[in-house]
This record gives C-alpha cells, structure tokens and sequence, in this order.
C-alpha cells in the first residue's frame, strides 16, 4: 500500500485486522434490500418523537448491495433504515468484519416519507466508518445510504487516483441518491412509495468525505480561484495541483455541487485551499464540526475557514474541544492504536453522543418538525457552537 498523505488519511490499520475475523478479499456486497426517504414531512405518526441525540423510536435495518456509477464503476453501498420495534433477526456483519446493531436485511418499517441523508467516508475509509451516526439516524426513522469510493477506501487506497477522487466524490454522492429514488424507490422497488425523490437529502462526511460534502453545496470550481486561494500563504496545499490539473482537463472550470441537497453536515473537513473560493456561492445550510486536538485537519487551518467560507444561512460551527480527528468514527471501537482513543482526548462514546445531538437538533429543525424547536443547538459541556441565522 502505497503511503498517505498525512493530512486526510482515515489511517486503519493492520491492527484492525488482528481483531477482525478476516481482512479478507472477499469484499463482496450481501444482497439488495430496502429503505424510505422525507425532509419537509414530519417523521410518520408512528412511535413518539424523541428529543436530539436519543435514540430513536426503531430498530434499524441494513444491507450491501452495488450499483454503477457515471463512470462505469461498481460502487459498494449500505443502506440503512427504519425497522419494526418487534422486528427480530441477525444483526448485520459490515463486509464480514465487524458488527454493529443493525438488523441484516430486515424488513423496513415504510409507512410515511422519510428524511434521506448520504455520508461520505474518509480517505482511507470505509462506507461503514461511522456507524454511531448512520445506525442512530435510521433508529430515528431517517434513510441513510454510503457508498464506498472505489480506489480511497480502506481496502483499495491509490494515491495515484487523487485527481480522479476529487472529482469524482462528489458524483459517487450524487450516484448513490440516484440509486436510492431511482432504483430502490422506483416503482418495482422495495421502498416504492417511500421517497420524495424532489424532496432531496442532507450530506455528512468526515475528513475527505467532509470536503465532500461542503463540494455538493458550493458554486462551481473555477481554475484561476483556486490558484489564487492555493497560493496564498500558509497554505497545505492538499489536493491543489492535482485539482488545478483536473481543472486543466475540463477547460477551466467544473460544476461538482447537487442542487438537490438541502443540508450538509462536514466533520473534521478538509481541502480549504480547493473549496473556499466556491463556498461562498453556497447557500446550503451548513453545520461544521472539528476536534480541538485534531491535528491533520486543524480547527485553524481547516475547520474554521471553511466555516467563514459558507455563505449559505443558516450555518452552524461545532467545536468539541477535546476530539481528535479520528473521534468522528468507528475507529476506536475496531482498533483502539491511536492517541485519540485514550486520555486526554474526548472519550469516543461521549463525542458520538454530543455529535449525534447536534446533527440531531440541525437536521430536524430545518425539517420544520415542531418538537424539535429551540433543540439546537445543544448545551454540551464538551463542546461549543456558533450559530448564525
């Protein structure tokens, strides 16, 4: 495996494999399934609400499949959503490796529109990285689909396709949501009925998957912008000739944002240097969320830049002091080597817990659900929020 750029990398390692059952080659996806999607309706008069960061009324189901993208690749997907309370079943083993509390394959609980969300994984990564995110939205009735970016994941990392991932992460995004309406929610699938494909869907991502989603929102990327933004001093630099390159080879410029998403959700991101010229055109909503300790995509050089870029309203920017750039994943809970598992930086258990509150409070207020009102954003000893409306 080639090496990493030390600013992005999600960084799993052999490690993980000791305590796996198998780092295996079959990557295989299981079998297709089901999921359901909504942003302007409230949840389904089901199960009571429950307030930020609790988990939700539902057992979450999950499943892998594949689909092809633009550009003839086959991409990994999970898909998780909302399931029965009484439902039983096996709980779902991600590629084999590790498990989480998800259902495998279960039947969806599919009876009103359902809010849609798409998380980005990191460099390095996997679609599975952040389970206590992805599972905790489904449990509250949200459909939550991941692909994995074929050539940046854990299994297949190729520095020499950078150029080609920045590019392509965000239409992976956009694919995978066209597999979701199109596919699984057209007329002979099994969530037929259950999206609104012209509601759209809110982004997250960590890391490159938060550089991710801040590029689904923002204005085209222009050539001579990004020069100029990569020049400047004190910059890292990542991402800039070979994006500059990309640029190049479309003639100056490249439209990369969905108009279809409706919120996005960047932690610990990264690329400032290729995204900040574009950012200012964005009038997504945008919650920002970065680690005090994080010391690959810095609160200073990184995470509050980005946040000044947006300039959609409203925005939002949280800062847990004591994360680290991993804390924002699964990490932890698989291979516990890294310093960001271990005193002094946040217990992993508690940054989940305040990062789901606060997604939580941001998602569903700009859903318009009443007994959200006045929940974000939260009051968190751990962390501190800025909120402009």
């Amino acid at each position: 495996m080639r090496s990493r750029s030390p600013a992005l990398t999600f960084a799993l390692t052999a490690a993980i494999c000791a305590l796996m059952t198998a780092c295996a080659a079959d990557d295989a996806p299981d079998k297709a399934g089901s999921g359901g999607e909504d942003t302007g309706a409230p949840l389904d008069p089901g199960p009571a609400y429950q307030p930020p960061g609790a988990a939700g009324p539902y057992l979450v189901g999950t499943y892998a499949s594949a689909f092809t993208s633009r550009d003839g690749l086959e991409l990994p997907v999970q898909i998780w959503y909302p399931v029965d309370p009484e439902d039983q079943g096996f709980l779902h083993e991600y590629d084999g490796l590790v498990t989480g509390a998800a259902l495998n394959d279960a039947t969806p609980r599919c009876d009103g529109l359902r809010p849609v969300a798409l998380f980005s994984h990191g460099n390095g990564g996997v679609r599975f990285q952040s389970v206590f995110l992805t599972e905790h939205l489904a449990s509250r009735g949200w459909i939550v689909v991941a692909p994995d970016h074929v050539g940046n994941t854990l299994f297949d990392l190729d520095d020499d396709r950078l150029e080609e991932l920045i590019f392509r992460r965000p239409a992976d995004i956009a694919d995978a949501a066209d597999w979701l309406f199109d596919i699984e929610a057209g007329s002979a699938g099994p969530l037929a009925g259950c999206v609104d494909p012209v509601a759209g869907y809110a982004v997250l991502g960590h890391s490159f998957g938060g550089f991710t989603a801040l590029a689904l929102t923002g204005g085209a990327w222009e050539a001579e912008a990004i020069a100029a933004s990569c020049g400047a001093p004190g910059r890292d630099r990542w991402l800039c000739d070979q994006t500059l390159a990309g640029l190049e080879a479309r003639g100056g410029q490249a439209e990369v944002a969905d108009r279809r998403v409706w919120a996005s959700v960047p932690m610990t991101p990264a690329g400032r240097d290729v995204l900040e010229p574009a950012l200012a055109r964005a009038v997504v909503p945008t919650l920002v969320i970065g680690g005090g300790r994080d010391t690959l995509t810095t609160i200073e050089r990184q995470v509050e830049p980005l946040y000044a870029a947006v300039g959609g309203r409203p925005k939002a920017l949280g800062l847990l002091a004591d994360a680290g750039h991993y804390t924002f994943s699964d990490l932890c809970g698989w291979a516990p080597t890294y310093d960001d598992c271990f005193a002094p930086y946040l217990e992993p258990a508690v940054a989940h817990a305040v990062t789901n509150e606060a997604v939580d409070g941001f998602l569903d207020e700009l859903r318009g659900v009443d007994a959200a009102a006045g929940s974000f954003p939260p009051a968190a000893a751990e962390a501190t929020f800025t909120v402009e409306r």
